[in-house]
């Protein structure tokens, strides 16, 4: 069974779907982030992304090691989308908001060839912490910082606070995006933050 599929989340998937004509970013297993437009999803598999409202022209991918890559237009596998921040107030990758990420493709190879299932422990704990501070991990190496506010249909809802790609110092603050929808198949950890006392 492939990564993919163990990933796919119809959940994440149908909240997408309420997203259309809405500026997203959508984080990927393998530690891309790409921000744009949500036009449709077609298959419940396969977003259409045009550039953001608050892009200057263009999609914009951003690469485990940091780079930004324009496009025209993007179509995304959603099987492999590990979470999703709306509420975008600003192009997350401008003015020195880009984060560095850093992701090495060995990684990514020995997470494809191992077989992934949710851990029903960790959603278990995280259940228990609605309305903390917490800090959740997921494959790709991101790390989700906010208050949580829901665990429902395999997906952790939390009001950010603060975001942050493999391998980086800065992150994608509250002041760009103010939710984020995590698939609770790709968690790798949840903890209270240290700051929440």
């Amino acid at each position: 069974m492939g990564i993919f599929r163990e990933l796919r989340n119809e959940c994440l998937i149908r909240e997408l779907e309420h997203e259309l004509n809405t500026d997203v970013l959508l984080f990927g297993f393998d530690g891309i982030v790409y921000f744009g437009n949500l036009q449709k999803v077609d298959d419940c598999r396969i977003a259409f992304l045009s550039p953001a409202i608050e892009a200057d022209s263009n999609v914009e991918i951003l690469s485990p090691g940091g780079e930004v890559v324009d496009v025209r237009f993007l179509n995304l596998d959603l099987w492999q989308i590990v979470a999703k921040a709306t509420g975008v107030k600003t192009s997350p990758f401008d003015n020195g908001h880009s984060p560095g990420l850093a992701v090495s493709s060995e990684a990514t190879q020995r997470t494809e060839a191992s077989e992934r299932q949710e851990s029903h422990e960790l959603i278990c704990l995280l259940k228990r912490m609605i309305g903390d501070l917490v800090v959740i991990t997921t494959l790709g190496g991101f790390i989700f910082q906010g208050t949580l506010g829901n665990v429902d249909d395999e997906l952790a809802f939390i009001s950010v606070d603060e975001i942050f790609g493999p391998a980086t110092s800065s992150g994608i603050s509250d002041d760009v995006v103010s939710t984020a929808v995590i698939n609770l198949e790709a968690i790798t950890s949840v903890s209270r933050s240290a700051e929440c006392c």
